[in-house]
């Protein structure tokens, strides 16, 4: 009796050599933070958020992916605009405080003013108007800092301030501040005041 030995089939590699590298593949983009964002977000984001009972199990893990880059980016959006209203709280307290400075420059000055105007001799005020004066002698530092801020500040709010002054103070302040920046308050005054503050100090044209 010949016994003939049967040959051993060789594995089928090649059959499960496609199927193992697909798995691979996806293995690694599930592995790969931006694929997986990319996977549940991107365009195949319809096919994983299928409402089919055979994709359910499947698509849950991309759901939470996409469902943690929406909360992070809605979270982002919610801290900008957190500080955008931090950023407008600030600046209107700032604002707040430099009216509450000028309010506080505006009360100074006219204190000044008034006791200025009681302390001034008979004499002085017939020699004021008999002959044009340096107005900027014998100023005081308080004066050449409220020039300095006038000077600073813009033209039309700065008028608003010096309505409220006596013509006398006024004087005495554009006497300590350059011509432009005088001349660029005297045109946001009205033309009334302008005209009697410059008729009254004939100096000021300079």
């Amino acid at each position: 009796m010949i016994v003939t030995r049967q040959r051993r089939k060789p594995f089928p590699w090649k059959r499960i050599l496609l199927p193992a590298l697909a798995i691979v593949l996806l293995a690694a983009a599930l592995s790969w933070t931006p694929s997986r964002t990319w996977i549940a977000t991107g365009p195949l984001a319809p096919v994983w958020q299928a409402t089919s009972p055979v994709w359910k199990p499947i698509a849950a893990p991309f759901n939470a992916v996409g469902e943690a880059h929406t909360i992070a980016s809605q979270n982002a959006q919610i801290a900008a605009l957190q500080k955008q209203l931090a950023d407008a709280r600030t600046q209107m307290t700032n604002r707040d405080k430099q009216i509450s400075q000028l309010q506080t420059q505006v009360n100074h000055a006219q204190q000044q003013a008034a006791l200025a105007h009681a302390a001034k001799p008979a004499a002085v005020t017939a020699q004021a108007s008999a002959a044009p004066a340096d107005l900027s002698a014998q100023a005081t530092p308080d004066m050449r800092r409220t020039a300095a801020v006038w000077s600073a500040m813009d033209a039309e709010s700065a008028a608003k301030i010096v309505q409220k002054l006596p013509q006398d103070y006024v004087a005495r302040i554009f006497a300590l501040m350059s011509p432009d920046s005088v001349g660029a308050i005297l045109e946001n005054l009205p033309a009334s005041y302008a005209a009697q503050l410059t008729q009254e100090h004939p100096q000021l044209h300079r």
